[in-house]
């Protein structure tokens, strides 16, 4: 494909804060001695931390020194009181409804650092209603989760609006490519184009589930950025395609790749707030979530 010397961002993002904005998940780490055996048994390391997208991306973006606010929703019990604490703790301004039970995600972390993930989506969600113009007022950019597209479309499409109301990019990291398999892809990508957001997460599965293969589909963004664990990262634009190699993490260094999504979207986002150019800020990315392979749980160290 032809193309230009080097992709550009869609719009410049603003001086405020990131704010990533959708629910908080408490994430419940189980830290496997060995694999897995049906009717086995044996002893685990738990930890328990703020998780989910939203938590795991302003976190990650308050380590590189930004200010960031998660938006959205937050059950109304004891375990979501924790998590709200710990975030606070960190240097992320949070503005919340708070409704509910807290979903409940608990991670097996295997011994070669995969991870399996399972979820309860707790009790009580975003609403329409929900969406204060005060959650995007300001914001660099607004980092939408793509689980959240399929658990509260309509809140989303309004998150969206008030962010492109005020004057704010718009990013979105799509779910999981089991999710969009069983939603449709066809039906995903709708709602993906219905948010209108000016660049795209994904990884190579969820890229390959919405035909992001080549050419950038009508309905895609300006611009996708497509990680692959170790492999490079592809950089999709209407301007043409980039590869940008990750460097190799040291020998016994890769722990947990709970969160490395999340990090490079975090590390990405920053890049984006500074005005690097986006190959720099897919190589910060890059560096994000190298910290975060190191590390049992899907944020960095504070």
């Amino acid at each position: 494909m032809p193309h230009a010397d080097t992709p550009r961002w869609p719009r410049p993002a603003g001086p405020g804060p990131v704010v990533a904005l959708g629910k908080l998940v408490a994430d419940q780490l189980l830290q496997l001695s060995a694999p897995l055996v049906v009717g086995g048994q044996q002893r685990v390391v738990r930890t328990t931390t703020a998780g989910g997208a939203p938590a795991n991306v302003t976190a990650g973006v308050v380590r590189l020194g930004v200010p960031a606010r998660l938006a959205g929703w937050a059950g109304a019990d004891p375990l979501a009181d924790g998590l709200l604490t710990a975030l606070a703790e960190r240097g992320v301004e949070t503005a919340v409804v708070r409704r509910g039970r807290a979903p409940l995600s608990t991670v097996l972390v295997h011994p070669d650092g995969e991870r399996t993930l399972l979820t309860d989506r707790g009790e009580g969600g975003l609403e329409p209603a929900d969406v204060r113009a005060e959650w995007v007022a300001g914001a660099a950019v607004v980092h939408l989760d793509g689980y959240d597209v399929l658990r509260f479309p309509e809140a989303l499409r309004t998150a969206a609006a008030a962010a492109r109301d005020a004057g704010a990019p718009v990013s979105v990291d799509v779910a999981a490519a089991t999710r969009i398999a069983s939603h449709g892809p066809d039906a995903y990508a709708g709602m993906l184009a219905g948010l209108r957001p000016d660049v795209l997460f994904c990884n190579a599965a969820e890229a390959s589930e919405l035909g992001l293969t080549g050419d950038l589909p009508p309905w895609a963004p300006a611009l996708a950025l497509v990680h692959a664990g170790a492999q490079p990262t592809r950089v999709l634009a209407r301007a043409g395609a980039w590869q940008v190699p990750v460097e190799p993490l040291p020998q016994g260094r890769l722990r947990d790749t709970t969160g490395c999504g999340d990090a490079f979207a975090a590390g990405v986002l920053a890049g984006w707030r500074a005005g690097v150019p986006v190959l720099d800020a897919v190589r910060a990315g890059h560096a994000a979530a190298a910290v975060v392979a190191g590390v049992i749980g899907g944020q960095p160290p504070s």
